[in-house]
C-alpha cells in the first residue's frame, strides 16, 4: 500500500548504486537490430521514408498524449487516431470533451508538437544538455496555455495568468491531494541551485553509460519531483525522457492518457525511493514501441511498404489512404 504521509521535498539525488544493472530482458538486443535495421534502410530511401512516416506518428502521439496527461484538454473516442494518421491541422474545439476554442486546442498541439521537435534539433546539435534547452521548451510548450491553476485568499482554486513562461517559478506551488496532504515540491528560492545540480549530475551519469531507461527515468523523476516551473513539470520531464532515447537514436516511449494511473503509481513508488519501478515502467512502454519499430522495419527492408494506421486507414509506402467510411 503507498505511503499515505505528507511527502516532502528533497535535494536531488544521484543515482542508486545498483542502477548499471536494470536494463530488461531483451533490451540490448532489441535496440541493437533497431541499428542494425537502420543501417540496412540507409541503402534505399523509399524504405526509409516509409518508416520515417511511422516514427513521425509516433512522436505526433507523444505531443498528442502529453497534454491529455496534464489534463489540458480530453480528446473524444476516436480522435487521436485520426490526428496522429492524419496530423493536427483538422482539429477543432468540438473534438474536446471541454470544447475548447479552435485556436487554443491548435495551439497546445501544435506547440507540444514542435516542442518534441526543439528536442530533436538539440539532440542532433551535439550540445551538452543545459539550463537554456529546458527553459526554450518550457517557453514553446506553454506559448498558447494563458492561465495556470492558483489559489484565492479562501484557498479556492482559481484561474490566473501564466507569466512565467520559460523562467524559474517565483511562488511555491505544492498540490493539496485528494486525502488532504500537502505534495511539497522546491522551494522558489532553491530552484536555481537545483536545477544546476541536476544538471551537473547527469553530466556524470551521461558519461556513465546506463540503460536508457534508467538515464530516462532519473532525469524525468528527478526535474517533476522538484517542480522548477509554476506549471508544464510534467510536459517538460516527458521531453527529458525522450531526450535519453533520442540521444541514442531509439524512439521514445508514448505514455497514453489510459495509461495514467499506472504511469502515476510508478512515478509515486520513485518518490518513495524505488527509481527501478518507474525505470522498469518506461523501459517496457519503450521496448513496446521498439518492437514496433523493429517489425516494420524489417518489412521495409523485404519491400512490404504497406502498414495500418490506428485510425482505420492504411499508408502505402507514401501514400495515405483514409478509412473507406470518411467523409
Amino acid at each position: 500500500m503507498r505511503n499515505e504521509t505528507p511527502w516532502r521535498w528533497v535535494s536531488i539525488e544521484g543515482m542508486p548504486e545498483d542502477a548499471e544493472g536494470w536494463a530488461l530482458a531483451g533490451q540490448a538486443e532489441l535496440e541493437s537490430e533497431w541499428a542494425r535495421l537502420r543501417a540496412g534502410l540507409k541503402t534505399d530511401e523509399a524504405k526509409e521514408r516509409f518508416v520515417q512516416g511511422w516514427l513521425r506518428e509516433r512522436n505526433r502521439a507523444f505531443a498528442i498524449e502529453t497534454g491529455q496527461i496534464e489534463g489540458l484538454y480530453t480528446l473524444r473516442r476516436g480522435v487521436t487516431e485520426q490526428l496522429v494518421a492524419e496530423g493536427l491541422g483538422g482539429v477543432v474545439g468540438a473534438h474536446t470533451y471541454e470544447s475548447l476554442d479552435d485556436t487554443t486546442i491548435r495551439g497546445l498541439l501544435a506547440d507540444q508538437e514542435a516542442a518534441l521537435g526543439m528536442v530533436f534539433t538539440d539532440v542532433a546539435s551535439g550540445r551538452a544538455l543545459s539550463e537554456s534547452m529546458i527553459k526554450s521548451w518550457h517557453q514553446l510548450l506553454t506559448r498558447h496555455q494563458e492561465t495556470v491553476t492558483g489559489l484565492d485568499p479562501m484557498g479556492r482554486h482559481v484561474a490566473v495568468p501564466f507569466v512565467t513562461k520559460g523562467r524559474w517559478k517565483i511562488r511555491p506551488n505544492n498540490p493539496r491531494r485528494q486525502d488532504g496532504h500537502v505534495h511539497e515540491y522546491c522551494p522558489p528560492e532553491q530552484v536555481p541551485p537545483e536545477m544546476e545540480r541536476l544538471l551537473a549530475l547527469y553530466e556524470d551519469i551521461a558519461g556513465r553509460n546506463y540503460p536508457v531507461n534508467v538515464e530516462a527515468a532519473w532525469l524525468h523523476h528527478r526535474f517533476v519531483r522538484t517542480h522548477p516551473f509554476q506549471d508544464g513539470n510534467g510536459r517538460v520531464s516527458r521531453l527529458l525522457m525522450a531526450w535519453a532515447y533520442l540521444k541514442r537514436s531509439l524512439p521514445p516511449p508514448v505514455i497514453a492518457a489510459v495509461q495514467k494511473p499506472a504511469y502515476i503509481d510508478a512515478l509515486e513508488a520513485a518518490d518513495e525511493g524505488d527509481l527501478k519501478a518507474f525505470s522498469d515502467h518506461i523501459g517496457y512502454l519503450a521496448l513496446a514501441s521498439l518492437n514496433d519499430a523493429n517489425r516494420l522495419a524489417r518489412h521495409s527492408l523485404e519491400g512490404r511498404l504497406n502498414r495500418p494506421n490506428g485510425n482505420g486507414g492504411r499508408t502505402v509506402g507514401d501514400t495515405y489512404l483514409p478509412p473507406l467510411d470518411s467523409p
